[in-house]
């Protein structure tokens, strides 16, 4: 059989298979030069579908990477990039550091340690790109979650986001691994993030762009600590009183309310919870009323530590049942953050 040799220097193919739509450019290329082995001498449909064929058979590379998750019942089903693997296609190429750094990630992030997380997700990335290896889905998503939830500054969320943007890019849409991606976004989506931005044919510049919105009570992450009164009357009532959905409410609006005059991220409150009952003679029977406090420790007249002590003074009303004088008192700090 002739050898057909490609009139294309080598330097031209290998820039072409490196761009954004790098098979499309090298069928283009080897079309134009004439092809080799079979000649593609036909036009028309017959032209076209040797051209479709070449693409396909043609493995992207690592960039160009298509989504990985689609469902197969074969390797027929799968791009030629990547395997059916218990009726799901994944990537044939893969880094075993980057697979074990990403698991030791996801347990850093089950640790509550976020910082640590992102530098270990850094980490897992850049030892696939060492490999030459496309990046899993579930890596990006994993990343850009743990980098939502850290960001603490606008810049900070701003990188976030181009990460979940990148995640939503390089998986099928109802993947499992995006929900927690989509979840921390929708927690900012108050800041200012402008959600029109992922569905752009493009990666935006910027995703913060709208003004700052009233944030939900769904955003924002309540830390109540009460001193327990073990030996007290009434005190496992008003901790699980304190520590319940009416009190949660409460103290969310009061944050609510304080982030509309400051916007700031996050407050805290000093507290004094008081429980006390008073002696009624009932003439049959005597029974003792009981009466729930919560005091402010500072002299501040607005803001968080007001609202929450006369919030949560009502929302305690259920006043736990006592059979003879009480008087005690515990410390109640309250934190609450947008996350």
């Amino acid at each position: 059989m002739r050898e057909c040799r490609s009139n294309i220097p080598r330097a031209v193919l290998v820039r072409a298979r490196h761009a954004a739509h790098g098979a499309l450019a090298i069928a283009a290329l080897l079309v134009a030069a004439g092809g080799c082995g079979r000649r593609l001498a036909n036009t028309g449909a017959g032209a076209e579908a040797e051209q479709r064929a070449l693409v396909a058979s043609t493995p992207a590379p690592p960039s160009t990477a298509q989504p990985e998750g689609a469902a197969c019942t074969g390797r027929d089903d799968c791009p030629t990039d990547q395997l059916c693997m218990r009726g799901v296609c994944g990537y044939r190429l893969t880094s075993a550091a980057g697979e074990v750094l990403a698991a030791a990630a996801r347990a850093q992030v089950e640790a509550g340690d976020l910082e640590g997380a992102g530098r270990t997700y850094e980490q897992a990335i850049a030892a696939f790109d060492a490999a030459e290896a496309p990046i899993p889905a579930r890596l990006l998503c994993g990343a850009a979650a743990a980098a939502l939830r850290a960001a603490r500054t606008p810049e900070a969320r701003e990188t976030a986001a181009k990460s979940a943007d990148l995640c939503f890019r390089r998986s099928l849409p109802g993947a499992p691994e995006r929900a927690d991606a989509q979840i921390a976004l929708g927690r900012l989506r108050y800041d200012g993030l402008d959600l029109t931005r992922f569905d752009r044919p493009e990666p935006a510049d910027r995703f913060f762009s709208a003004p700052p919105s009233r944030p939900t009570v769904d955003a924002i992450d309540l830390a109540i600590d009460l001193t327990e009164q073990p030996d007290q009357p009434g005190s496992p009532e008003l901790r699980a009183a304190v520590l319940g959905e009416p009190a949660r409410q409460a103290i969310a609006d009061c944050f609510i309310q304080d982030w509309e005059l400051r916007h700031e991220r996050q407050a805290s409150a000093s507290l004094v919870l008081k429980l006390t009952s008073r002696f009624r003679d009932m003439g049959e029977y005597d029974t003792y009323e009981a009466s729930v406090e919560v005091q402010k420790t500072t002299l501040a007249e607005d803001g968080f530590e007001p609202c929450v002590a006369g919030a949560l003074t009502v929302a305690l009303g259920a006043r736990p049942r006592l059979t003879r004088l009480v008087a005690w008192q515990a410390p109640l700090e309250i934190a609450a953050r947008l996350q």
